[in-house]
């Protein structure tokens, strides 16, 4: 039934981009191959956007309903002046009908981001929480709570990570449907998509990493407090195994491709718009 819904709201979101680009007597544009790649590709991304908002939404853990209504005010104000932003700097010339398909994508984009960049915001607040608990000499408590964190910021990421980048390889496909029409490469440079990728990297690790810090500051704050260092400074075996194994069930000590896996999460905005700058199907001059 997911699968039939799923193809159902491809063909639906699909139709709606191609009556909005051939508005306007420019239907023969609109069906032109690069124009309907961008348009397909983008649909796939709307509905990637809703599996995204549905898997993500459950995560968010308000303190009170005031928070989340305070939270969700500041996001939808930081979502208005970007929509601003972009509604007046949107990609030059080609086809213009494109200008009225665009706000609506950003918006759709921005909601589906929504529940990761509340989860994340919301990890502050419930950090603080865990120092009341390890003060209350609960560390189990707080251990489960430090394991289901970790999880729930990794979550965040990959979601955050594939939104930006879905965003950017349309704003590729975009260019190159743009180049074929007939515009000239510097009036919609390639360095567009890099600065585009470089932004998106940023936002993302405005918002991940001061998170993942803190988290990692409580996790080995945890640790001391179950593990502290030997008052004689004379550590014992079963001290140092039973120290290193709470590390790596607090996920302070990760593994090399965990690391790998974060750090490529963050980068994946720049490193797809650099893809979509570099590979001779999406370069086009």
């Amino acid at each position: 039934m997911s699968t039939i819904a799923a193809l159902a709201g491809l063909i639906l979101v699909l139709e709606s981009f191609q009556l909005g680009l051939g508005a306007g007597g420019h239907a023969a544009q609109a069906r032109a191959p690069e124009f309907l790649a961008w348009s397909t590709f983008a649909s796939i991304g709307v509905i990637g956007y809703a599996f995204v908002f549905l898997r993500t939404v459950r995560l968010v853990r308000p303190l009170s309903r005031a928070s989340l209504v305070m939270s969700l005010v500041a996001y939808l104000a930081v979502c208005g002046v970007v929509l601003f932003a972009l509604s007046g700097h949107g990609p030059p010339g080609g086809l213009e009908t494109v200008r009225r398909v665009m706000p609506p994508l950003y918006a759709v984009a921005e909601v589906a981001a929504a529940p990761s960049v509340l989860t994340v915001w919301f990890v502050h607040t419930r950090l603080r929480q865990l120092d009341t608990a390890l003060l209350r000499g609960k560390p189990g408590d707080v251990l489960v709570q430090v394991v289901s964190l970790k999880t729930e910021l990794g979550r965040c990421l990959t979601a955050l990570s594939f939104i930006a980048s879905t965003g950017l390889v349309n704003t590729a496909l975009l260019r190159k449907a743009y180049l074929t029409e007939g515009m000239k490469p510097e009036v919609f440079p390639a360095t567009t998509v890099l600065l585009y990728g470089a932004g998106v990297t940023a936002i993302v690790t405005l918002i991940y990493v001061p998170a993942h810090l803190r988290w990692r500051d409580h996790a080995v704050a945890l640790v001391e407090a179950v593990y502290p260092v030997p008052a004689d400074a004379r550590p014992t075996e079963d001290w140092a195994d039973g120290r290193a194994r709470l590390r790596e069930l607090a996920g302070v000590d990760a593994p090399l491709t965990k690391t790998l896996a974060a750090a490529f999460g963050i980068l994946a905005p720049l490193v797809t718009s650099l893809f979509g700058v570099l590979l001779p199907g999406l370069k086009a001059g």
